[in-house]
């Protein structure tokens, strides 16, 4: 039989039983008939939908690599701040330690590699065919925006973990990032520079820009903002400062921040005002103990939640005010009996409280996850000006957001390194268990350091990586370097 590389063979197929459309359930497991799905748009939108699906399902028959919200963990238990309390339970143990992404066979490595291209294999039938689909204009640019959108989305997830760090003080970065793949094909193809990656990302959310509006079905879809949110991200990457602030500002457009109360409130209700995209865990589509909140949650009643629970990182935790609502979202006595655990589950120093789902224990899995929220945007802009030197703008964005977590805040008067640092500390506590911190080491080209704090040895193993050593570079997955020849490895 003939080989097709994983890249391609991902990349060249639709996304068969996503969505609860006829067409798709009468049509041949494991593909559907491209000119079918996007006839009209409303069999278009129904094969959109099978492509966010395709983002919260299990891949490599593992319950603990279920798409995205998976690597959201993998991408914070690989930093300092998610920590693993004890080795009690496996899951995500590769993956602290450095072995899973740095192994060619190991589902930590291959997870992202299979989904974000199976998500671009999907986009790609859906960019390429949208135009001939019956229905009105606004409706094929609803399409096409969304899918251009997620194709972004996947190749910029894909370089930052693939490819090497971006530098905007060597552009063009020569350096080798993912293979470009833009249209349904079997083609072996290699791998495109890092500048070539981010050049296409930047182009596709350009032109997603154009085709959407603010108006959507349901918040697990992308729009406009969610566009800006995206840009703002890549230019914030790519040290292109003054399009972050000004992405950022524009993303938030229309949101509110939550109040301290419903900072309290679990971090699973897709509803609350500040979520600008996330995945609505519906009913029918639950992943039960492979779900987000299964590793995450400080109540989930399973032997995950009960014998290993989350922590934060003890240094981090001890410098946030205990006038801040975000103090109360882990629970440092390991002996207080007001943190929520399951019946028979461990109470642990710097215990995670901040996903709950409703009920004590909670015997389901039905909460919604967290994409992108208005307080990231905050940050970026914050982060941007002060990288600008525009501290005074800066420290207004910073303040704009973290007076409505700590009312006791004032604005703060530095400058300079002394800014960025207080502007990276609230992302680490803002952000925490959202899936930021590894690739927020990576791109500000920081070192991982793991020392002085609440880390359990026997889990972590690594507690140091220079930064820019070969590390923070995933491995290409075995199954792509034996089938596709175009391919090489990253330094081993």
């Amino acid at each position: 039989m003939k080989k097709i590389h994983l890249t391609l063979a991902l990349a060249a197929g639709l996304l068969a039983g996503a969505c609860k459309q006829d067409y798709l359930d009468t049509a041949p497991t494991g593909s559907v008939d491209a000119a079918a799905a996007y006839a009209t748009t409303k069999n278009a939108t129904a094969a959109i939908n099978g492509i966010y699906r395709a983002m919260v399902v299990r891949y490599l028959d593992s319950q603990g690599h279920f798409g995205h919200p998976a690597m959201m963990i993998i991408n914070d238990v690989l930093g300092e701040d998610v920590i693993i309390s004890n080795t009690s339970n496996n899951w995500h143990l590769a993956e602290t330690r450095w072995q899973a992404h740095r192994s060619e066979t190991s589902a930590g490595d291959q997870l992202g590699y299979q989904l974000y291209y199976r998500l671009i294999g999907n986009a790609n039938v859906a960019i390429a065919n949208i135009d001939n689909a019956t229905g009105t204009p606004a409706e094929r640019n609803q399409v096409k925006g969304e899918a251009l959108g997620l194709r972004a989305f996947s190749y910029f997830n894909l370089v930052q973990l693939y490819g090497k760090r971006y530098n905007a003080a060597t552009i063009p970065n020569s350096q080798l990032g993912v293979p470009l793949i833009l249209v349904p094909t079997t083609t072996g193809q290699a791998r495109a520079t890092v500048e070539e990656v981010y050049t296409q990302i930047n182009k596709d959310l350009a032109d997603a820009a154009t085709l959407l509006t603010s108006t959507r079905p349901y918040k697990s879809h992308i729009n406009l903002e969610v566009i800006r949110g995206f840009q703002a991200r890549v230019a914030l990457t790519q040290q292109n400062w003054a399009d972050a602030a000004k992405f950022a500002a524009q993303a938030r457009t229309g949101y509110s921040l939550m109040t301290t109360a419903q900072y309290q409130e679990g971090f699973a209700d897709i509803a609350n005002p500040e979520w600008m995209w996330g995945f609505d865990h519906i009913e029918d589509q639950t992943e039960y103990f492979g779900a987000f909140h299964s590793y995450m949650s400080a109540n989930f009643n399973s032997t995950n939640i009960r014998v290993t629970p989350k922590l934060i990182n003890s240094k981090l935790y001890d410098q946030i005010p205990t006038t801040d609502v975000r103090s109360k979202m882990w629970v440092k006595s390991p002996n207080t009996t007001n943190s929520v655990v399951p019946t028979g589950g461990i109470r642990v120093a710097y215990l995670n409280q901040k996903f709950r789902l409703p009920g004590t224990p909670s015997t389901s899995t039905m909460g919604d996850v967290p994409y992108m929220r208005v307080a990231e945007m905050y940050l970026i802009e914050a982060e941007a000006q002060a990288r600008l030197g525009n501290s005074a703008a800066s420290a207004t964005a910073l303040y704009d957001l973290i007076s409505k977590r700590d009312a006791a805040y004032t604005k703060s008067t530095k400058t300079g390194t002394a800014l960025v640092d207080e502007i990276l500390f609230h992302r680490r506590v803002e952000l925490w268990g959202e899936g930021f911190r590894f690739t927020d080491l990576k791109r500000t080209n920081q070192p991982l350091n793991r020392n002085g704090a609440n880390v359990n040895t026997a889990v972590a193993v690594l507690f140091d990586v220079a930064a820019g050593d070969n590390q923070w570079e995933f491995l290409i997955p075995r199954r792509e370097i034996n089938a596709n020849a175009a391919i090489v490895q990253n330094p081993l």
